[in-house]
């Protein structure tokens, strides 16, 4: 089974902490993405409600992570994407989602841009406007792999894309429903980890390739 690590250039990036989940949800992000950590704890995939005075503020983080698929011709029949938590308050449930963050420069704002190609805008986008590449998965404790289990759309576009560009949602943030209470985070190992064991990576099935055999009849004349 191939397997094509994350790039380096992987990250993540957070919106404000913010009065609405309006605002939060629609930010344009804070600060440029952080790609040069090779774990992060306290962003990676995370939500935050916050309560002080009476009013809560809301919270975001969205991690991002490509891949070199320019040797994939063909779809796929089957990938997984692997993601190791390194620290966790709780496990997370998340999704991911198709990107169009520009990986190359970290003064594109990530956490707004990765709508970037789907046609949507950014003000009031939910689950139906974009497209997603693996249903609610729920990242496992401290240091063992989540497997995402990638969808014909994402095994679609690993063979179509020379760089397969992925999103990580929490499942509020995917679903634009704002959170009630706490805090949910998993702090990730990104592809700078020193240890390859503990790097983001796709495993995957190579197409099937069928091939008909002709046979060819010779007529005799005896």
């Amino acid at each position: 089974m191939p397997t094509v690590y994350a790039n380096t250039s992987d990250g993540s990036q957070a919106s404000r902490l913010l009065a609405t989940w309006n605002d939060t949800h629609d930010h344009i992000g804070v600060g440029s993405p952080g790609t040069t950590n090779a774990t992060h704890t306290m962003n990676g995939a995370r939500y935050e409600y916050v309560t002080g005075r009476g009013a809560p503020r809301y919270y975001l983080v969205r991690s991002f992570f490509d891949f070199d698929t320019s040797g994939i011709s063909s779809a796929p029949s089957a990938a997984t994407f692997k993601l190791k938590a390194f620290s966790q308050n709780t496990c997370t449930p998340c999704i991911i989602a198709k990107s169009g963050h520009d990986p190359s420069t970290t003064s594109d704002d990530w956490f707004s841009t990765w709508i970037t190609g789907q046609g949507v805008t950014l003000s009031g986008w939910g689950a139906s406007d974009i497209t997603a590449y693996s249903s609610s998965t729920t990242i496992n404790s401290v240091g063992s792999y989540t497997d995402f289990t990638l969808n014909s759309d994402a095994l679609s576009d690993m063979a179509s894309l020379s760089t397969f560009k992925i999103c990580l949602l929490h499942n509020n943030d995917y679903n634009d429903v704002a959170p009630t209470s706490g805090l949910l985070r998993t702090g990730l190992y990104f592809a700078d980890a020193s240890d390859a064991a503990d790097r983001p990576y796709i495993d995957y099935t190579e197409a099937t390739v069928s091939t008909t055999d002709n046979a060819i009849f010779f007529g005799s004349n005896f």
